[in-house]
């Protein structure tokens, strides 16, 4: 576990109800990792409760805070890309890329200041005193060190053993080069919901020359590229994610 000295700024409003909103964050959060196949071809519908043969139960959003300048963190991607590869069980892992490592060695060219922006709301949330990799925090209630891969399993399966009280129906497609636009449903769903909608890439290789991990080639999964979070004020209704620029999305999902 890595700690990073980072004052902890004052947060602008959306996340002040981080308890309540992220306690919804397994019936409406990543609604599926749908693959985006091309700008005219759309993605089929789902719904994120209910995968393809099995009895309706909880899900689980996995979200690892991350970097490739941490040498305690390679370990945590391997957690999280373990979970995501499982397909049994409605496990839904992400991978946020912090910044604050960038000048300490090695540039992360997967993360953004939006990135820790999100962790810090979950630091206040949690009344933490600061950042630190890797962490690791399922269905928005739950923190601990994301190399402890036991912490994390127990973690999932108890999210998954809360049934999902919303249902939601997606379907993504692309609208433009960098664009990706999500129709949804959702039936059942409180008053204050938010939909959040990740773009993701699927796995990623890089061979860091440089800082704590120069030498290694690093694997990821899931990698965040892309994050939209909106209030959910309809049953129905469309949400949008602008890509990266010059980012090639072959491996893009959602």
């Amino acid at each position: 576990e890595r700690v990073a000295s980072l004052r902890r700024p004052k947060l602008d409003g959306l996340f002040e109800r981080t308890q309540d909103v992220n306690a919804r964050i397994a019936a409406l959060a990543c609604a599926s990792l749908f693959a985006c196949r091309s700008a005219s071809t759309p993605v089929p519908e789902a719904r994120a409760d209910e995968p393809p043969g099995a009895a309706a139960s909880g899900v689980a959003v996995v979200e690892l805070f991350t970097s490739e300048g941490c040498s305690s963190c390679p370990a945590a991607d391997e957690v999280l890309g373990d979970l995501a590869r499982r397909s049994d069980r409605p496990v839904y892992a992400l991978g946020f890329h912090v910044d604050y490592w960038d000048n300490l060695g090695w540039p992360d060219r997967a993360a953004s200041p939006s990135n820790t922006a999100r962790q810090r709301a979950y630091a206040h949330a949690f009344g933490s005193g600061g950042l630190y990799t890797p962490q690791m925090i399922v269905d928005g209630t739950e923190q601990f060190t994301g190399s402890d891969r036991a912490r994390a399993e127990t973690a999932v399966a108890r999210a998954l053993a809360r049934p999902a009280s919303v249902r939601l129906s997606v379907h993504p497609q692309w609208t433009g080069s960098q664009a990706v636009t999500v129709d949804y449903e959702t039936q059942g769903a409180p008053a204050g919901s938010v939909l959040s909608l990740a773009v993701v890439e699927r796995e990623v290789s890089t061979s860091v020359r440089a800082g704590e991990n120069a030498g290694k080639t690093l694997r990821h999964a899931n990698v965040v590229r892309a994050f939209v979070t909106a209030p959910l004020s309809s049953a129905a209704g469309s949400i949008v994610a602008e890509l990266p620029a010059r980012w090639p999305h072959d491996g893009a999902e959602v």
